[in-house]
């Protein structure tokens, strides 16, 4: 927070009004993140009665906050790297916040909208294609081409993440819940939630079956907490380091022997290229290396024929540094910038070198690595805020969801059973996603696994109807956001100039 407080006190009030503004808005998406997303995760434990839901809730958002905390940063920085901030913060502080607001705007209007409709539509794709569209708008109006508005190769591995988790999700939950009927023969575990006499709740599972659906239900809140919170965490970072670039360039927190990590790696790549030269000469002339921005222009470049240079001199403006603090506001955006082409060449290096010498591969990857970590990191604070606004979300919205995935997904109730074996195949499959890095929806891999629960029944299938609803929210989330986001930014800009 120390870094915050300096930052505030040296920017002007309206600045500061922006600021908040605009983490206020972030904040606010987490929120509604968990009208939309957590609510899957705890669906099952109040659809089937295993627990009570303000119980259910608690606890999802104490998993949520657990998730976000141990989740790490790497799906945070592939939303970061969506963008191309170089552009944005060496450009004009107006086109900025224009760029950061219509982002927020369209995602939020989307998340909330479709919410009160009840449709488990994902956070991850709103978030995404608002940030695309918003992306491909500043760059047009700034004079840069189609392909380098948006960091494309980013934009096609999270495409591909989006796509295969709810086939996973769906194929994993199939086997599994086929997998129980061969094991399992006691009935009781097959059943579906009924109604006590009286006719006023349902009856509770028995003790195993109960414990099961509360333990993937707890298992699939942290799963959400350690993906998805990270993309509000990658928003807000997007937010500090658009608005304040002086202070988020970078971890302006980080103590010397960090520093100095940074730097060693850094004077390691170089001389990694110098020894190396012919060989990666070669993989350039081929174009299996190339430019981390393809720019034409002096706004940010990352020239491939100069990474010898710009990764040593990432080592030598850090030489003898204590902290980042003695270094001027530009240095600060240049070792920035320096960092960011150093580590994209070298990360198309590292994946070249594969097939050609794994132990330089591995070398590259550690030495990544360690260059990287003055760059890529977060403040515990922001940490903190969107674990305790996935919480709130939770509380707040869940009721919504509940009903369309516990009984309008297949034909039939969902049964403990499936309750069980949806959620822990959900959890799964986050988990494998977000060791990837991947951003993926927790909405759209729980409504899969259910889905797959629901085919793999002997006489169960899937209601038509809820489950098109569903595919054309996922189809249509991307290319809907992504005119949104960029049909704001056209308005936003207009009246700002």
């Amino acid at each position: 927070m120390s870094v915050l407080w300096d930052a505030l006190n040296n920017i002007d009030n309206f600045a500061i009004s922006l600021l908040l503004l605009s983490l206020g808005i972030a904040l606010f998406y987490e929120m509604i993140n968990g009208f939309h997303d957590t609510a899957n995760a705890v669906a099952m434990i109040i659809y089937t009665n295993s627990m009570k839901a303000t119980n259910s809730v608690i606890m999802a958002g104490i998993m949520n906050f657990i998730g976000v905390i141990l989740g790490g940063i790497g799906v945070a920085y592939v939303i970061v790297h969506l963008l191309p901030l170089d552009i944005m913060v060496s450009s004009d502080q107006n086109a900025t916040l224009v760029m950061i607001f219509s982002l927020l705007i369209s995602a939020v209007i989307w998340n909330f909208g479709t919410w009160y409709f009840g449709l488990p539509v994902s956070s991850s794709h709103s978030l995404i294609g608002s940030i695309v569209g918003v992306s491909i708008a500043f760059g047009m109006m700034h004079g840069f081409t189609f392909s380098q508005s948006v960091n494309w190769p980013v934009v096609y591995k999270i495409l591909t993440a989006l796509a295969l988790s709810p086939l996973a999700g769906f194929g994993f939950a199939y086997l599994i819940m086929k997998l129980s009927r061969k094991i399992v023969k006691n009935p009781k575990f097959f059943r579906t939630p009924s109604t006590s006499e009286d006719g006023t709740k349902k009856k509770k599972p028995n003790f195993w079956m109960r414990t099961g659906i509360i333990v993937t239900g707890a298992g699939v809140s942290f799963a959400h907490g350690s993906n998805d919170g990270q993309k509000g965490i990658g928003l807000i970072m997007i937010i500090l380091i658009g608005i304040l670039p002086t202070y988020y360039a970078l971890n302006m927190e980080a103590h010397q022997y960090k520093i100095m990590q940074t730097r060693d790696a850094a004077a390691n790549l170089a001389k990694f290229y110098a020894d190396n030269n012919d060989n990666l000469t070669k993989l350039v002339n081929e174009k299996r290396l190339i430019s981390a921005l393809k720019i034409e222009n002096t706004i940010a470049e990352c020239n491939v024929n100069q990474v010898y240079n710009t990764t040593l001199e990432i080592s030598t403006k850090l030489d003898g540094l204590k902290s980042y603090s003695e270094l001027s506001s530009d240095d600060r955006w240049k070792i920035h910038t320096a960092v960011l082409c150093s580590d994209n060449f070298f990360g198309q290096a590292e994946k070249a070198y594969k097939s050609i010498d794994k132990d330089k591969s591995d070398y590259i990857a550690d030495q990544r690595k360690q260059m990287i970590t003055s760059t890529e990191y977060v403040p515990y604070w922001v940490i903190i805020a969107v674990a305790l606004m996935l919480g709130i979300g939770t509380m707040i919205g869940y009721k919504r969801v509940v009903h369309t995935i516990g009984e309008k997904i297949g034909t039939k109730p969902i049964n403990h059973m499936q309750g069980a074996v949806s959620q822990a195949m959900a959890m799964v499959t986050i988990l494998l996603a977000n060791f990837a890095h991947a951003p993926v929806s927790t909405t759209h891999i729980v409504s899969s696994s259910v889905a797959g629960t629901m085919i793999a029944e002997p006489d169960g299938s899937v209601q038509k109807k809820t489950v098109n609803t569903i595919l054309l929210a996922w189809i249509f989330t991307l290319p809907i956001t992504a005119l949104m986001g960029a049909g704001i930014y056209v308005c936003l800009d207009y009246f700002i100039k």
